[in-house]
């Protein structure tokens, strides 16, 4: 951090908007930001101590006009560093009421200070300082059914909306991932603020959920990985295969089914493949129907205490609302791709029910959004919403295009 940063994050912290060295709550509010800093506070404020860096005395009234011409007109300065006065003084007029509104947001929703830092910088550096203090004199609502979030606001201009979007980073406050789209949109519109449970945002009277979708043509790079996608589970493994492997004891599983020596090998060396879980269970059960010891239920019987193992905090096996562990099988083959759908739409019913939201907002990294009320994103999956990978307990959920 700079001198020029330090002394605009004291600034913004201090009551007045600007500190003062003789008084003491602002001198603690620049220890805390040394701290924070990782410098050792007591020693610099000791160095400082007794040096004229005052702006305002102790007893001095407030500091007004006349007192910062006195102050100009006594001070040797540079004719740069007249030109970065007078920047920042003409500038007033729209920094002010920003900080004063961001101060109020940062509050409304439990916006982390970073953000708030990040998106002031962001809107001087693409200049756009002035139109949005315009606009915040009357910000308007989200409305979630439009394509892209910038459709919402004419006045502000919308490709540097979504680069100062695309540049907002996804943050970990606590053990909670909070998205760019939570922060911004939280600034942004009247109609949204940050919820810390229970879903991600209230808009207006909705709970949304949001989760990271991607776009046709215009996939970021960190959104084409194998595990790319919302995980949309509670209570679950969310780390590699070789736990839910573990877990669910499918080396167990597969030595118990009785087949030959070079088939129980064989499907042994299956589970090491890199294929999607379900994928390695359709591989399997191809070995096992070929194998004379062949039974079509003791294979479902056996993965149904797989699954229970797995999924210990649900009663949807063998059969659930959107679930049944039988169907998808048959005396030739396992229909793994309907298999994942049930698993999906089971995990992420459980999921809305326990967190409460009324809808899922998928967005993705160009600002494109679509919206799903409670009724459709269960329906969506395996449709309008694809499931990208299944490496360990619960699979990933992208929205893959917007129209």
């Amino acid at each position: 951090m700079t001198l020029d940063e330090l002394l605009l994050e004291w600034s913004y912290r201090s009551k007045k908007g600007y500190p003062e060295v003789g008084n003491p709550s602002d001198i603690h509010l620049l220890r805390e930001i040394l701290t924070e800093l990782g410098f050792n506070a007591d020693d610099i404020l000791d160095e400082l101590e007794g040096k004229d860096i005052s702006v305002v005395e102790d007893d001095a009234k407030d500091f007004t006009k006349d007192d910062l011409i006195d102050l100009i007109s006594t001070t040797e300065i540079s004719s740069e560093e007249a030109e970065k006065i007078a920047k920042t003084i003409s500038g007033l007029i729209f920094t002010t009421p920003i900080s004063n509104y961001l101060k109020i947001k940062e509050q409304e929703s439990n916006i982390d200070r970073g953000s708030i830092r990040l998106f002031k910088e962001l809107i001087e550096k693409y200049n756009i300082q002035q139109e949005f203090a315009e606009y915040i004199k009357n910000p308007v609502d989200l409305d979630i059914n439009k394509n892209n979030f910038t459709d919402s606001i004419s006045s502000l201009p919308a490709d540097k909306l979504k680069i100062i979007f695309r540049s907002m980073p996804t943050t970990i406050i606590g053990n909670v991932s909070v998205g760019p789209g939570e922060v911004l949109f939280s600034i942004l519109f009247k109609n949204v603020k940050k919820r810390d449970s229970k879903g991600d945002l209230d808009v207006g009277s909705l709970n949304v959920e949001v989760k990271a979708s991607i776009g046709a043509a215009k996939k970021a790079e960190d959104e084409r990985g194998g595990n790319a996608g919302a995980v949309v589970a509670k209570g679950y493994g969310r780390g590699a295969w070789s736990s839910t492997r573990k877990t669910g004891e499918f080396d167990n599983f597969v030595e118990t089914l009785g087949m030959s020596e070079e088939n129980t090998l064989d499907a042994l060396k299956l589970l090491g493949a890199s294929l999607k879980w379900p994928l390695k269970m359709a591989s399997i059960y191809d070995v096992f129907t070929k194998d004379e010891s062949f039974e079509k239920q003791r294979f479902i019987d056996g993965f149904d205490g797989v699954l229970r193992k797995i999924y210990h905090k649900s009663s949807f096996i063998p059969k659930g609302e959107h679930f049944d562990l039988g169907s998808y099988f048959s005396n030739q083959d396992f229909n793994s791709k309907e298999f994942e759908i049930g698993i999906a739409r089971e995990l992420i019913q459980a999921y809305k029910d326990h967190e409460g939201f009324d809808g899922m907002l998928y967005l993705n990294r160009s600002g494109d959004m679509k919206y799903f009320d409670n009724e459709s994103v269960v329906k969506s999956i395996g449709t309008d919403i694809i499931i990208k990978s299944f490496s360990d307990d619960v699979p990933r959920l992208l929205f893959p295009g917007h129209s």
